[in-house]
């Protein structure tokens, strides 16, 4: 993208919006559903932004995008414009200034938990805004650190003092519905592209095990290898409860690979993700949660 290319353009509060969503859901996908707009018509917005500051905010990674050194730039930037506007509106309408709340949850649980969520939260007409990031929790605790997200949901390795465990189940070894691919040799494995305590358990235990194994397919997200295994072509590991309501999907049986153990799924919170409203959603979460445990 040349210097001048920024001539072509000009910088508005509706670019900066799209930027914003895009960014914090961490796709254009998902940045595209939560301004319920088309992919392609955020991706053209997206393109006007870059013409417009003469540079490029997102670079494609895997499913997602991550920021660009000039995307990290703009966002305080872009933080502050929309505020400000959000704020004005508001109050020459008459409106109470709602506060703003950003939620990491892990994409397993985007089609069953997360609306329970939301139907809580949203209930009793609340001005908050909530803004959730739906994508793989590996990069969560990083969010977190650098005041991304107010509140995440993902299972650490090792949990903190200062997280709160919403619940726990097994991990287990899935495989498709209608083929034992855990008798072959070597065993197709599918497994995720980023360093995680999940990968990195299930290569040990294998190891430990002996078993002749070789890796067919590595995603950066759940979706990937959930479709790896439907699709027949490996095993890998998933939380128990997502087996759930995916037909092409079973658990294999303890005794035929390694046992996994349990995972823990905590909530963990920024720095600065305290006061009332994240203490308000960090109740509902783990209420929703608790309720379908029962």
């Amino acid at each position: 993208m040349s210097k001048t290319d920024g001539q072509n353009g000009q910088l508005d509060s509706t670019l900066l919006r799209v930027f914003l969503a895009v960014a914090r859901a961490g796709s254009l996908s998902a940045g595209a559903a939560q301004l319920l707009r088309t992919q392609s018509a955020v991706s053209l917005q997206v393109q006007k932004l870059e013409r417009a500051v003469g540079a490029r905010v997102f670079e494609r990674h895997g499913r997602g995008v991550v920021m660009t050194p000039a995307g990290e730039t703009l966002l305080p930037v872009a933080r502050h414009v929309v505020d400000v506007l959000d704020q004005a509106a508001t109050r020459l309408r008459g409106e109470p200034v709602g506060e703003e709340i950003r939620l990491g949850v892990p994409e397993e649980y985007s089609d069953t938990i997360l609306p329970a969520i939301l139907a809580a939260f949203t209930e009793g007409q609340s001005t908050a805004r909530l803004f959730v990031r739906c994508t793989s929790s590996m990069d969560f605790p990083r969010a977190l650190a650098q005041g991304e997200l107010d509140l995440a949901l993902h299972s650490p390795p090792q949990v903190a003092k200062s997280d709160r465990i919403v619940h726990s189940e097994r991990a287990v070894w899935a495989g498709p519905a209608f083929q034992d691919l855990e008798a072959r040799r070597p065993l197709p494995v599918a497994l995720f592209d980023r360093t995680c305590w999940w990968r990195e358990r299930c290569l040990d235990l294998l190891s430990q095990s002996e078993l002749d194994y070789r890796i067919v397919l590595t995603s950066e997200s759940v979706a990937g290898v959930r479709a790896a295994i439907a699709a027949g072509i490996a095993v890998g590991v998933l939380p128990q409860s997502t087996l759930s309501g995916q037909p092409g999907l079973r658990m294999i049986a303890d005794e035929v690979l390694p046992h996994l153990g349990e995972t823990h799924l905590a909530l963990s919170a920024s720095p600065g993700g305290s006061g009332p409203l994240a203490a308000r959603l960090a109740t509902i979460i783990a209420d929703v949660f608790a309720a379908t445990a029962t």
